[in-house]
């Protein structure tokens, strides 16, 4: 724990842990990330002694060491408190916890702020087994509302049986496949973003339509994501000024290794790595350009495309060398030139974002489209520089 992909490795290898002890308890246990709960039925306090070592057995196998507690009746697990005495169950919080919850004049959609309290509301009651629980309990949570802005009364409002969710779903059996549209979110912005692009769907996909049956209110739906607040924005912004450059004591970093400088494809550069380029290819009597990107060094990248140039089974590579061929099927001379549009960061699993693809796909839709080769495609193509986190491509 504590690692930025801790809790997901956590659930996997607590899923195996599962399996391994499992019947132990006839399989009435369950782990949440680092945290297990199980139930003992019919056994003694020595049952529950002896259990307890054969599980700190089976964790030593692992390499593990755990805590275990056994005997309890009245537990604290999570955010709830069991009585087994009784049956009965409520919100539980840590002591000296302070719960906040968003202001109601923060920079968020409203209908994020809206649904704050109201979702307090339906969880609090999901874990109170009736009103008693609920009103002994809710003090902390309708202060931390108020204090917050929100005007909400909390009230104990019991969830629906299964039954009940069963008979009300029985009719919608169809899934749909929605497409959402996440825009930024901000208070300063008064154009109704969400609304106008809804309304370009209905422009440009009306019914009767050859797409209308993919792009229409049904199935393509928009919902707001939120920026970075001002203390990640204050942080970055220290990180960039803070950052100490390297010592002018130190061998600059190698920029290029042609065995001709004066031939390097990106005038000594092109060992420089994540980068947006663009490929201009000049004709007596045209000129196109075509924007790429590569996060290993430019050399690579390039080597590749010169491969795509002569090797005819790769002609179809890029939309570059489909034009390069052309040009050569009709022996027309031509020349390219290089060039490097951005220098920026590909995906990491801190940020969840690939700027590298971000800055690519801006270029491609800011670039004069009586010139450019990219297609329309390749703004909706997905990121591929994450792979390299899944678990199956870390070494």
């Amino acid at each position: 724990m504590g690692s930025y992909d801790g809790a997901e490795t956590c659930e996997l290898v607590g899923s195996y842990i599962l399996y391994k002890i499992r019947a132990l308890f006839d399989g009435d246990v369950g782990l949440y990330r680092d945290d297990g709960l199980a139930i003992l039925r019919n056994k003694s306090l020595s049952d529950a002694n002896r259990i307890a070592k054969m599980l700190h057995e089976e964790f030593a196998k692992l390499g593990l060491r755990i805590t275990v507690d056994q005997g309890l009746k009245v537990i604290n697990f999570l955010d709830v408190t069991f009585n087994l005495s009784n049956g009965s169950y409520r919100p539980y919080m840590k002591p000296n916890n302070t719960t906040k919850y968003v202001n109601t004049k923060s920079n968020h959609p409203k209908s994020i702020i809206k649904a704050i309290p109201l979702s307090v509301n339906q969880r609090l009651s999901s874990i109170s087994s009736d009103t008693k629980q609920f009103n002994d309990t809710k003090k902390p949570y309708q202060d931390a509302l108020k204090d917050a802005g929100h005007d909400h009364t909390l009230e104990f409002n019991p969830p629906r049986t299964n039954d009940q969710n069963a008979s009300n779903t029985e009719s919608r059996k169809r899934k749909r496949n929605i497409v959402w549209y996440n825009p930024p979110f901000s208070k300063h912005v008064s154009t109704n973003v969400g609304r106008k692009f809804l309304n370009l769907i209905d422009k440009h996909f009306p019914k009767g339509h050859v797409l209308h049956k993919l792009f229409n209110r049904n199935n393509v739906k928009v919902s707001y994501c939120c920026m970075n607040n001002m203390l990640r924005i204050i942080k970055t912004h220290n990180e960039s000024i803070i950052k100490k450059p390297e010592d002018d004591t130190t061998k600059p970093t190698k920029t290029c290794n042609c065995r001709k400088p004066k031939e390097c494809p990106l005038m000594g550069n092109c060992l420089v790595k994540s980068i947006i380029y663009k490929a201009t290819v000049t004709t007596d009597n045209d000129l196109k350009s075509y924007i790429g990107l590569c996060e290993t060094n430019f050399k690579n990248r390039w080597n590749n495309h010169k491969s795509s140039f002569k090797l005819e089974h790769k002609r179809k590579e890029t939309a570059l060398s489909k034009y390069i061929w052309d040009l050569k099927d009709r022996k027309v001379k031509f020349s390219i030139k290089w060039s490097i549009q951005k220098k920026t960061n590909s995906y990491t699993n801190v940020s969840k974002r690939c700027h590298l693809c971000l800055w690519e796909k801006y270029f491609i839709i800011t670039a004069d489209k009586s010139t450019a080769l990219n297609s329309k495609s390749e703004l909706i193509s997905k990121c591929r520089h994450a792979n390299k986190f899944l678990l199956n491509n870390v070494s």
